[in-house]
């Protein structure tokens, strides 16, 4: 066994046989103890080699253990998967011996093709609800369909003809409010699919699993293919993955689950962190835990343990410090969003005159609505940037869509680039109108006449209801002409998107929450963009140079804004946080708060250097900050930092203090007893101890906070205390608290201060009688003469 694994690895890597649940915590080195259990497994020969599978729900984690074990010849044969790829090997056997019609495998783009023959059914069929399906947003369906079949939610339970025991787990789809058509679109790709014996991506899961429900000889067959199964990222499993894998394990359980329920983040698509929860209980299985994270330096790892702690479904884990106190947690807070931005990118831009790359910056948002104007200034500073998993703000297409409308009405263009603005903006909002009505009218426009006109021609002979949705259209253009010679583009947008109600348009035609929610967000936030951009033709012109110079930013080395969602297992030597407020973090429209407390962590723990939170002051600090004591916590880890680096005999009052009480509240335990590498430990432990004593001989421990865990850390060191210098610890009397005082003339910049409303808070400055406050949620500025401070401490 290597000499580099920790006890808590070894321990895992020593697990031979039966169920194990091994709980990691972010930047555990979890991937390194896997893979020496893997290899001694087959070292040792508890398993053969080709009977071991390890899986997971991701390919990244699938790859990450494939190449570490590259390094061992005898681990070749090992099994190594994604779940979903391991449904597909089921499903493909299960065709090969004709137990279901399997034409064709699964490759990439066929859940649009699927879905594209779904709709010309539909269409042909003449079915009632065909006409909504004019302006469906396809990946928002397909999402919806992916969600149920995660969760084995059949599109028609009862006509699937499942056997007793799948009835037990698998269950009948609902469909989203206000969309109940999404259901029977459903229904219908799945009578498609069938029929032409097509396998999407999320069948791999749904009929991998069916497959071995109503067939008992293939599942033996799996069952005996593999005697250990282990299973990385198990936070991220949906119920179809989490059954099938109790299926394959059934005959010895030789399972080991490995995650962390803490970065399960991934709910609204099917996961849930009760599956790993659960696990322990399911299987009576031995419990694992892997605390040191070697990622993340102290400041990260202390705020981001005190955030999570306040999840009541969680397993009760902390994060244990290995890196030391290089590094840190950076509060900024900005009048406004427009300064929030500059002041972000400013700090990037005096990063990288220091030598620091693009790429090892990373932007870690909520909502993809939070960029517009964090790429204004990245583009104006000239630093190259690409949003991960999205467009630049303004190529979006909600925020494409309401342009098309604006352009259409300006530029008035024709040809192919007006009919593709024209097609994007005819049935949205919805309108019900055919596309045959839609190209008619526009071939009366390309033939000379105007929108307006054509749009009018069209009612003659239409039914009542078309004509007068065309009539509506007619008099929006008839107004956005008019609008457009005296109106600002902001006054202009604002007042089209209140026309159209677009936002309420996103939320509703959207089967996730989350995804409609961004969009109308990405709106709002666009259309605050716009407030200072000037006429709508200037608009367009601003938004064609970002447009332009982000493309001659294209192939350099580039810092990334991405979503919290997609940076999980990734890491950073930079970490920049925007929007650190109430609404933000946790996001307002969010029934989840413990997921958005997940998100906040696992942003919190990408850091492998600095993390820069920002926040706008004008509104309230994110409750997980306040909750969490941010200012209290980042101080004490930066008084012990101080304290650690020091000599003993230089150690002043304070900083000794500082140890006595900072040590065990930040739970740094195992890292001075394990990682804390200093030739000067025994000496400090023991000027920490004499300070206990000189604190109990006046009767002062409880005064001061200093408690009996809190000695037992340093007496875990084993050194006498012995006696220190004449007059050591003489001022620490002045640390004792002080009796609270109201009195204004008592304030003075630097105190600590307490307010019936705003709790504790740090005074910042103190000008004409008015004292600039930093409390949880901000910079309050309160006339000393009303506010009634109290000083603490």
């Amino acid at each position: 066994m290597s000499l580099h694994l920790t006890d808590e690895q070894r321990a895992i890597v020593a697990h031979d046989q039966g169920p194990a649940l091994v709980f990691a915590v972010a930047g555990a080195g979890k991937t390194t103890a896997l893979v020496h259990r893997l290899e001694r497994l087959v070292r040792e020969r508890v398993f053969e080699s080709r009977k071991i599978l390890a899986t997971s729900f991701s390919r990244l984690a699938v790859e990450d253990l494939r190449r570490a074990l590259a390094r061992w010849p005898h681990t070749q044969g090992v099994q190594l998967s994604t779940l979903h790829a391991l449904g597909y090997r089921i499903v493909r056997k299960a065709a090969a011996e004709g137990l279901l019609l399997l034409k064709r495998g699964w490759e990439e783009g066929l859940e649009q093709a699927l879905l594209q023959r779904a709709l010309r059914r539909a269409r042909d069929l003449k079915l009632p609800w065909a006409p909504e399906l004019e302006n469906l947003e396809s990946e928002d369906f397909l999402s919806y369909v992916g969600a149920c079949k995660g969760n084995l939610q059949y599109a028609d339970l009862k006509a699937a003809g499942l056997p007793p025991e799948a009835l037990k787990v698998a269950s009948q789809a609902s469909a989203p409010r206000e969309l109940e058509w999404y259901l029977e679109l459903y229904r219908l790709l799945e009578q498609v699919r069938q029929e032409e014996g097509l396998l999407t991506f999320d069948d791999m899961l749904l009929l991998g699993w069916e497959v071995l429900v109503r067939h008992p000889d293939i599942l033996q067959t799996v069952q005996k293919a593999f005697q250990a199964v282990l299973v990385d990222e198990f936070q991220d499993v949906n119920l179809a993955q989490s059954e099938l894998l109790d299926l394959i394990t059934r005959p010895h359980r030789n399972y080991m689950a490995v995650g962390d329920d803490d970065q399960t983040i991934y709910e609204w698509r099917g996961a849930s962190p009760r599956f790993i929860l659960e696990f322990a209980g399911r299987y009576r299985a031995q419990k694992y835990l892997i605390r040191d994270t070697f990622r993340c330096p102290a400041a990260q790892v202390a705020l981001a343990a005190r955030v999570i702690v306040h999840n009541q479904n969680r397993a009760p884990k902390q994060l244990s410090l290995t890196k030391g106190f290089v590094g840190g947690v950076h509060l900024r807070l900005e009048p406004h969003t427009p300064a929030q931005a500059q002041a972000l990118v400013g700090e990037m831009a005096r990063l990288l005159a220091q030598g620091r790359r693009p790429s090892e910056m990373v932007v870690l948002l909520r909502l993809y609505a939070q960029t517009p104007y964090i790429e204004q200034y990245l583009i104006e500073a000239q630093i190259p940037y690409r949003v991960v998993g999205s467009e630049p703000f303004y190529q979006r297409p909600e925020v494409r869509t309401l342009l098309a409308y604006v352009r259409l009405a300006l530029e008035k263009p024709l040809g192919e680039e007006g009919r593709r603005l024209w097609l994007q903006v005819y049935n949205t909002p919805k309108r019900y109108l055919s596309r045959t009505l839609a190209e008619s009218v526009w071939q009366q426009v390309e033939q000379g006449a105007s929108l307006v006109a054509a749009l009018r021609a069209a009612q003659a002979g239409a039914e009542e209801r078309v004509a007068r949705r065309l009539e509506e259209l007619a008099l929006l253009f008839e107004w956005l002409e008019g609008a457009l010679k005296r109106d600002s583009a902001h006054a202009l947008l604002e007042a089209l998107e209140a026309r159209l109600d677009y936002r309420r348009h996103l939320l509703r035609s959207s089967g996730f929450y989350e995804v409609g929610a961004g969009k109308a967000e990405g709106v709002r936030a666009f259309l605050e963009y716009t407030r200072d951009k000037g006429s709508v033709p200037a608009l367009l012109q601003h938004l064609g140079q970002l447009a332009q110079e982000h493309l001659e930013g294209e192939g350099q080395d580039r810092v990334s804004l991405m979503t919290i969602f997609r940076a999980k297992g990734l890491e950073w030597p930079l970490v920049f946080i925007p929007d650190c407020n109430e609404g933000t973090l946790p996001y307002s429209g969010s029934e989840n708060l413990e997921e958005e407390r997940r998100l906040f962590y696992v942003a919190l723990t990408r850091s492998s250097q600095h993390t820069y939170l920002y926040a706008i002051s004008s509104l309230p600090l994110s409750p997980f900050l306040r909750e969490a004591e941010h200012l209290q916590v980042l101080g004490a880890v930066e008084q012990v930092g101080e304290a650690l680096a020091r000599p003993a005999a230089q150690l002043s009052t304070a900083q000794t203090l500082a140890l006595a009480l900072g040590a065990h509240k930040l739970g740094l335990e195992r890292y001075l007893y394990r990682w804390w590498n200093s030739s000067e430990a025994q000496a400090i432990a023991a000027k920490v101890l004499r300070l206990f004593i000189h604190a109990d001989r006046n009767n002062w421990l409880e005064a001061l906070g200093l408690t009996a865990e809190a000695r037992g850390l340093w007496e875990v060191f084993g050194v006498a205390p012995g006696e220190g210098p004449s007059g050591e610890f003489a001022d620490l009397k002045r640390f004792l608290p002080k009796p609270p005082s109201s009195d204004p003339a008592s304030i003075r910049a630097g105190q600590k201060v307490r307010h019936a409303q705003y709790g504790l808070g740090r005074v910042v400055s103190l000008e004409d009688g008015v004292a600039t406050v930093a409390f949880g949620d901000g910079l309050r500025r309160l006339a000393l003469r009303y506010a009634r401070l109290e000083v603490v401490g």
